[in-house]
C-alpha cells in the first residue's frame, strides 16, 4: 500500500515511540493542569 507519502513518520528510528509520547503528554499535562488549579479532586 501508499504509506510512505502519508506517512513519513514510518521512515524516522523513533516515530512510532514518539507519536505515543505525543498522546500521553497531551493526556496528562491538561490532567495535571487542571488537578493543580484546584479544578479535579
Amino acid at each position: 500500500m501508499n504509506f510512505k507519502g502519508w506517512f513519513p513518520e514510518l521512515d524516522w528510528t523513533f516515530g512510532y515511540p514518539f507519536a505515543l509520547a505525543l498522546m500521553l503528554a497531551s493526556a496528562v499535562t491538561p490532567f495535571w493542569y487542571f488537578r493543580s488549579r484546584g479544578w479535579l479532586k
